[in-house]
């Protein structure tokens, strides 16, 4: 499963992704990882989830987030769920971009088995179209 949650800055999409990650991770028989841009939440998350801070690495665009993901994917096959809360590039991606970036979940997903939940900071009657049917 790959899944969007869109809206604007301040909209509460942060504090819907903190509480849907520690459910995950109580129900999950696997790990659960959450990336955000900075530590701001971390202590909001349960202890239990892998908590990483993308904004200690030079992530400059959606090619080097993807293969980032895949290295956090390579060093543990037992996630099962990733949460991408806030990252920059994501939100600011180029719609061509965007496309290749979630075409590269889908096929995360399919191989390794690993859902991704992704918040982005825009106005949601403003995202192309492709991207809705992933809210």
């Amino acid at each position: 499963m790959v899944k969007f949650i869109v809206g604007e800055k301040g909209t509460g999409k942060t504090k819907m992704m903190i509480s849907m990650a520690n459910e995950a991770s109580k129900a999950s028989k696997g790990h659960v990882v959450y990336i955000d841009r900075d530590k701001n939440h971390m202590y909001d998350l349960d202890r239990s989830l892998r908590f990483i801070n993308a904004g200690d690495f030079q992530i400059e665009n959606l090619k080097a987030f993807y293969g980032f993901l895949c290295g956090v994917i390579s060093q543990n096959f037992d996630i099962e769920t990733i949460f991408i809360d806030g990252i920059k590039v994501i939100s600011d991606a180029e719609e061509e971009c965007l496309k290749q970036f979630v075409e590269n979940l889908e096929n995360l997903n399919k191989k390794f088995e690993v859902d991704f939940i992704v918040s982005m900071s825009r106005n949601p009657n403003n995202v192309p179209e492709f991207l809705k049917s992933y809210f």
